[in-house]
C-alpha cells in the first residue's frame, strides 16, 4: 500500500549529515533519496517527485543554488530549504532568488529544522533568527524606506513610527512577546501594528518582511 507520508529528498556532500537528517525526518516523513551533489540531486527529484527537497549550498559538480534553480524547472511544485554552513545577506538572498522557501544554518536545533520543514510544507516561508539577523542591512529604519521607494506609488506604504520600531525588531529575530516587551505595550497590539505592516507592504509573515528588507537594503554586514 502507497506510503500517505510527505516524501523529501536530501542533498549534502558529508554522509554524517545526511545520516543525520534521515534519522530526524525519518519518524514523521518518507526520505526517499539522499545524495551527495548537486546533478545528482536534480536527478533525484525529477526521477522521485519529492514535495520537499533539503539542500546544502557547497557540493562538488553543482552547487546547491544552481540545483535549486533546476528543481524550478524539473519538479515546479517542489519546495526547497537550504541548509547551509552561510549565513552572509548574499547566500541568503541568492538562495531565495533561486527558487529557495526557507534557509538555516547548519548550526540549528533539531527541533528548528522540524519547525522549518512544517511550515515550508504548508506553504510558508521560513528562515532561522539567526539567519535573519545577519541578512537584515545595519540600518532597518534604512532599509524599510527602500521598501517604500520599490513600491508602487498608488499602494499604502506610509509606516507609522510604530510600525517602523516594530519592523526594525522582526529584523533583529525577535518575537512577538519580546517585541511588546521591548515597547511596552500588549501582544494584541503588536499583532495588530505587524497586520497593518503586512497589508502595507504585500508581505505575509514576518519572514517575508525581513527578506523584503533585506533585499531591499542591497547592502551586507
Amino acid at each position: 500500500m502507497p506510503s500517505s507520508r510527505l516524501r523529501v529528498v536530501l542533498a549534502d556532500d558529508h554522509p554524517m549529515m545526511l545520516e543525520g537528517l534521515r534519522k530526524l525526518l525519518k519518524p514523521d516523513f518518507e526520505v526517499v533519496g539522499a545524495v551527495t551533489d548537486g546533478r545528482a540531486l536534480v536527478a533525484a527529484a525529477e526521477r522521485l517527485q519529492p514535495d520537499l527537497v533539503i539542500t546544502d549550498i557547497s557540493m562538488p559538480g553543482m552547487d546547491g543554488l544552481e540545483a535549486t534553480r533546476r528543481l524550478r524547472v524539473v519538479v515546479p511544485g517542489v519546495r526547497v530549504l537550504v541548509l547551509s554552513v552561510h549565513t552572509e545577506p548574499a547566500w541568503v538572498r541568492a538562495a531565495f532568488e533561486a527558487g529557495a522557501c526557507g534557509y538555516l544554518s547548519k548550526t540549528s536545533a533539531a527541533e528548528e529544522i522540524e519547525s522549518a520543514v512544517r511550515a515550508i510544507l504548508l506553504g510558508h516561508f521560513y528562515v532561522s533568527p539567526m539567519v535573519t539577523q545577519s541578512v537584515m542591512v545595519t540600518s532597518p529604519m534604512d532599509s524599510v524606506a527602500q521598501i517604500h521607494r520599490k513600491t508602487p506609488p498608488e499602494a499604502n506604504t506610509t509606516l507609522t513610527p510604530r510600525e517602523l520600531d516594530i519592523v526594525r525588531l522582526v529584523g533583529l529575530g525577535l518575537g512577538n512577546k519580546e517585541i511588546a516587551q521591548r515597547l511596552g505595550v500588549s501582544v494584541p497590539t503588536v499583532r495588530t501594528h505587524l497586520n497593518n505592516v503586512y497589508e502595507k507592504l504585500g508581505t505575509a509573515s514576518r519572514v517575508e518582511l525581513a527578506l523584503l528588507a533585506a533585499q531591499a537594503g542591497g547592502a551586507v554586514m
